[in-house]
């Protein structure tokens, strides 16, 4: 239950004693007002349903670009790992392929707030493919650097997403309509019902709307940042941790194998 606790907070718990207490006054001082809820309607729900699509949006273009940052990291470190370079330049390459993996998901995650350092960790692989130049053939820096062009290119979204949210001034409009549906909501019942009705029931009726839209506003300002891992909706960074192969790829068949493979030939040999 713990994990749905994200929707309620102080302001939430604010929301609520406003509308009790408004509820209270309007049947005290017996307030009633006719208001045409289709413009307020308008004003907290078209606001409110943008703001959350362009989350859902954010969020899920964000997993697109994980997914294609790690599998070209991969697909970066396997060719690399196939080629008949150094064991110790293997190495070296696989290490800043994995610090960039980690600048980045440590960055996205809000345990750093050095963008700075994520492009610096990008840009170490093109030193080091400059910087080993004449080890290189040209079709291999060329293949190195077509993956390294899709990684840059999510990088580049992933920070824009983490930096840049969705208009601040929309979410203001919304907020202030839902304060002033719940200042204004009680009167708007007891104009229609008149004033022998419960106090339960004017507060039910304005408490619980209120309670909806808060908790609407709640989740979309939660999906603001999608990588934020506290949220129960939030991405799992993990999943996109490059997690590579630490026993190197040599090109040959282990010794069981190569058993296995002589026993099946010699059989195949045998029934013919």
């Amino acid at each position: 239950m713990k994990r749905y606790q994200f929707i309620f907070n102080r302001q939430t718990l604010l929301i609520e004693c406003i509308a009790l207490l408004s509820s209270i006054i309007s049947l005290q001082f017996r307030f009633h007002l006719y208001i045409d809820f289709i413009f307020l309607g308008i004003i907290i729900a078209f606001p409110l349903t943008f703001t959350l699509r362009e989350s859902f949006r954010r969020r899920e273009r964000a997993i697109e670009y994980l997914s294609t940052f790690n599998a070209s990291l991969q697909s970066s470190y396997f060719h690399f790992e196939a080629s008949k370079q150094e064991q110790d330049t293997k190495e070296a390459f696989k290490n800043i392929l994995m610090k960039l993996s980690d600048t980045l998901l440590q960055y996205l995650s809000g345990k750093t707030k050095d963008a700075a350092a994520v492009q610096k960790s990008s840009d170490a692989v093109f030193i080091f493919l400059q910087a080993n130049k004449e080890n290189f053939k040209s079709s291999f820096s060329e293949k190195i650097l077509s993956f390294q062009f899709r990684i840059n290119e999510s990088i580049d979204m992933l920070l824009a997403t983490k930096r840049h949210s969705t208009p601040s001034g929309i979410r203001v409009v919304i907020i202030v309509a839902i304060y002033a549906f719940v200042i204004v909501y009680p009167a708007s019942v007891l104009a229609e019902t008149g004033f022998d009705v419960a106090l339960w029931h004017v507060f039910g009726l304005t408490g619980f709307k209120a309670l909806v839209l808060i908790c609407l506003f709640n989740v979309q300002r939660l999906f603001e940042d999608p990588f934020n891992e506290d949220n129960i909706d939030g991405i799992r960074l993990e999943d996109f941790r490059c997690k590579f192969i630490y026993d190197t790829y040599t090109g040959t068949v282990s010794s069981h194998e190569n058993k296995s493979v002589h026993t099946n030939e010699d059989t195949h040999d045998e029934e013919e």
